[in-house]
């Protein structure tokens, strides 16, 4: 065995070597410099808890990793570290979801790649309420709550699949940091694909959501990492949140409600946004400051830091399945399975989900 291998990848787990003396040898780091050999059974631990398989711990060199092609774009749209393993696997997983759809012949799209950046955001964001059949109001008759729901409700029934999770698959060991991503979007003029963070807070993954369906009307995939709403140094995610913000805090209305309700806390309860989306509207439209809102922006920051985040649909093991997998997907696994085109075990791989998953998904 390499034990620059061994290094290499005991360095990117991430993982102490007290732990690994814990959970695979107290020799783990005589392994290290090579004093030691671990056995079959000891190295199949290592590959396990550094999640990566076994024969690449094996290889006589070092397997460099597939560059993620999609563009990353985080705080000033500078890429912060190297991805997670859980990021990797969550966007292979859903690259495969992707494959298997491309085999159902969905039809195309037309609104795919639709817009550019030459056009109005006004006209854009206009164009997703269309799309999606979303009245500029449509906030008042729908709980805080229910927001999420109502607005994936409209994007899947465009022939969008959205999937959420807060973690990798069923693995409670691999949890979704939302600071490294808040979510992605897998382009496709057939099958798109968002994927939503659902470690984040509610009021976040609703503005992602709005967030990765514009993208899909400019014809571009991204992943969106952390502060959404700062990014003016990226034009493409600038003019993005700008549309974001339309639709989800039209300026003609927010402009009647301020007049109404000058204050932050009352038009976020209003509009059931973020106090930072609010705060951005209403810097943007001229309402308060610059000095204002990045007061605003570093009080909130602070308060987040202090409390714990939403709780999102809990630890239900039901509702949490029920919710993270696209409803039009179960169907089309469903349908494959019943004409005899891929088998239960196949299903259950694409789905992410054991027996017990199907039959809750099965029964929804």
């Amino acid at each position: 065995m390499n034990t620059a291998v061994l290094n290499y990848y005991f360095e990117k787990s991430g993982l102490s070597k007290e732990f690994m003396e814990q959970k695979v040898s107290k020799r783990f780091g005589q392994f290290l410099t090579g004093e030691r050999t671990p056995s079959f059974n000891q190295l199949s631990e290592m590959a396990k808890h550094f999640r990566i398989p076994l024969g690449v711990l094996l290889s006589d060199e070092i397997i460099p990793e597939k560059k993620i092609e999609i563009p990353f774009r985080t705080i000033n749209s500078e890429f912060i570290g190297e991805p997670s393993r859980e990021l990797r696997d969550t966007i292979e997983e859903m690259k495969s979801k992707q494959a298997f759809l491309k085999e159902e012949r969905l039809p195309e799209l037309d609104f795919i790649g639709r817009f550019s950046m030459d056009d109005d955001a006004m006209v854009v964001a206009q164009a997703v309420r269309e799309i999606l059949g979303l009245d500029k109001n449509y906030f008042e008759e729908i709980k805080k709550e229910d927001v999420f729901k109502f607005l994936r409700g409209k994007i899947s029934r465009v022939g969008v699949f959205v999937f959420t999770n807060g973690k990798f698959q069923d693995n409670t060991h691999r949890l979704l940091d939302p600071k490294e991503f808040r979510g992605f979007v897998l382009l496709d003029k057939e099958a798109p694909i968002i994927f939503i963070n659902q470690a984040d807070t509610k009021n976040a993954q609703v503005f992602t959501l709005v967030h990765e369906f514009v993208h899909l009307l400019l014809g571009e995939e991204e992943i969106l990492g952390q502060t959404p709403l700062e990014s003016e140094y990226d034009e493409v995610e600038a003019f993005v949140n700008k549309v974001t913000a339309e639709v989800l805090v039209p300026a003609q209305l927010l402009e009647i409600r301020y007049k109404e309700h000058p204050s932050i806390d009352a038009l976020a309860s209003i509009f059931k946004v973020s106090r930072f989306v609010i705060a951005r509207r209403l810097f943007d439209l001229g309402f308060i400051s610059k000095s204002d809102y990045k007061q605003h922006v570093r009080e909130w920051e602070i308060a987040l830091k202090n409390r714990t985040k939403d709780k999102g649909s809990g630890g239900d093991y039901n509702k949490n399945t029920l919710y993270r997998i696209d409803r039009n997907f179960f169907q089309y696994i469903e349908n494959a399975i019943q004409s005899d085109r891929i088998t239960y075990t196949e299903a259950f791989r694409l789905l992410g989900v054991g027996y017990k998953g199907y039959q809750i998904l099965r029964e929804r």
